[in-house]
């Protein structure tokens, strides 16, 4: 199979012995992204950088990734000017009228707020998340550009272990948006039953996991349950494992 520089990340990906090469995608996306935020030369240094982090602000998740990256000042740094600016807003919109009570007549609606607008739209935002959307979607479009072009990455996708619950709705969805006529219906039958045999595959396991904690089966084999609960947390949440 021919490698180009934007195809190697799919390749290496697929060629890994885990239970969804997508996540294997995302989560060297989303250490290049905490790399680049947070690590030697980060970006945060850059003005223009800072100002949208400062916009944006950070998920959860990585909020918790950044924290640990050995670079508690940085983020510290990143927190205190994100913290100016959220503090800049809210004061600004806690002038404006303050809600009213509802009419005793009308359904009791939660009202929009310039406040609550403000927080809600900083809840749906990561700066993180945002840098790793842009390259993902890139890598979504070539795993198609990749299936309708070598056969060789046609025999590894069908071969593979499946994909986690979210990534198989992806490419279920993306499917008929990216390839031709004459591989589509092949893909989608593929990626149905790869997906379907693989989750049942880890189901089981997951089973056998539980019955192995059961007294009456102890002198039993752990055949392939051992690990299968960071794998089932792949199958279902796309929570990746260090040991898959």
């Amino acid at each position: 199979m021919k490698e180009k520089l934007y195809t190697i990340p799919i390749q290496d990906a697929f060629s890994k012995d885990c239970e969804c090469p997508v996540c294997e995608m995302y989560r060297k996306l989303e250490e290049n992204a905490i790399n680049y935020n947070i690590g030697p030369g980060a970006s945060y240094m850059e003005e223009d950088i800072r100002e949208q982090s400062d916009k944006e602000g950070f998920c959860q998740k990585h909020l918790k990734l950044l924290y640990e990256y050995n670079n508690k000042l940085g983020l510290a740094m990143m927190l205190k000017t994100h913290m100016d600016r959220t503090i800049k807003e809210l004061e600004k919109f806690s002038k404006t009228s303050l809600p009213q009570p509802n009419s005793m007549f009308k359904k009791k609606e939660v009202q929009s707020h310039p406040i609550t607008d403000y927080i809600a739209k900083s809840e749906e935002e990561c700066f993180v998340c945002g840098y790793i959307n842009q390259t993902f979607e890139s890598y979504i479009m070539t795993i198609f550009y990749l299936y309708e072009r070598e056969e060789e990455f046609r025999e590894q996708f069908a071969s593979s272990k499946g994909f986690c619950i979210n990534h198989y709705k992806i490419l279920f969805e993306q499917a008929p948006r990216y390839l031709n006529k004459k591989y589509l219906e092949t893909f989608l039958n593929t990626l149905n039953q790869i997906f379907m045999e693989n989750f049942k595959r880890v189901r089981d396991d997951l089973e056998w996991f539980i019955r192995k904690n059961d007294y009456r089966y102890k002198e039993e084999p752990w055949k392939n349950g051992r690990d299968a609960l960071p794998r089932a947390l792949t199958k279902v949440g796309s929570i990746w494992n260090g040991e898959e």
